[in-house]
């Protein structure tokens, strides 16, 4: 019996540290679930959708839904915080909380009112089935950022494709640029253009080419731009893509 008592002491000790390590394992999974949670919290991705965090050894599963796919990237980043940890990202968009009228009118009115957007950069947007991409070029890195932040964060995005061209830093042309602007909007025929809170005209300069980008409202605008830059400068080549507007 003694003998009996002794066999069976080793295997209740290790069936209790068996349990205690099971305990701890849970304890801790607890642990990073919450702190991941926290991590989404200030990242306000609960404000904008459901989303579920599992933890299991080492590996934190996102599920639920967001209603952009700039909340799907600050959720998977947002767990990425944690340290030691691998994130599966099964988070899906709702794209259908908004039409896409909604999301193209949102997505112009935002590029109208970023504060950084000038005559001097070009931006394009197209949008299909919930994929938003947005083209053209800026003058410096941070625009880009910007620009692909808040659009991608738009409500019905669901796919989002960042092409904007940073333009390389030149003093020749910027001296071309501001001397191309002077010579159009210092017209007096387009005072009617120069008021506006962003003229329509926009001069894009990259390595002392100019291209002429945006709307004016007929052909005989178009071509007294074209002619006031021209003369403004001188360049390495010259392109018109100066649109008319429809009625």
């Amino acid at each position: 019996m003694r003998g009996t008592k002794l066999l069976f002491a080793p295997l209740m000790l290790a069936i209790a540290a068996e349990v205690t390590f099971a305990k701890k394992q849970m304890d801790s999974s607890a642990q990073i679930t919450a702190k991941i949670q926290g991590k989404l919290y200030h990242a306000q991705v609960f404000k904008h959708g459901n989303v579920q965090v599992d933890v299991d050894n080492g590996v934190a599963i996102l599920t639920g839904t967001v209603d952009s796919v700039g909340f799907k990237m600050d959720a998977e980043r947002a767990a990425g915080k944690v340290d030691g940890m691998t994130v599966v990202d099964n988070i899906v968009v709702r794209a259908e909380d908004a039409t896409q009228r909604q999301v193209a009118d949102q997505a112009r009115k935002e590029i109208l009112t970023y504060y950084a957007h000038t005559i001097f950069d070009n931006i394009n947007l197209q949008l299909q089935d919930g994929r938003l991409v947005v083209s053209g070029q800026v003058t410096q890195p941070f625009k880009k950022g910007d620009i692909g932040n808040f659009l991608s964060h738009i409500k019905g995005v669901a796919e989002f494709d960042n092409r904007l061209e940073v333009l390389p830093t030149s003093q020749y042309d910027d001296r071309l640029r501001l001397a191309i602007a002077r010579a159009i909007y210092r017209d007096p025929f387009f005072v009617h253009y120069a008021d506006q809170a962003l003229p329509p005209i926009h001069i894009v300069v990259k390595n002392g080419n100019v291209t002429l980008e945006g709307v004016v409202a007929n052909q005989l605008d178009r071509a007294k731009a074209e002619a006031d830059a021209r003369l403004a400068a001188t360049f390495f080549n010259f392109t018109d893509n100066l649109r008319i507007e429809k009625a």
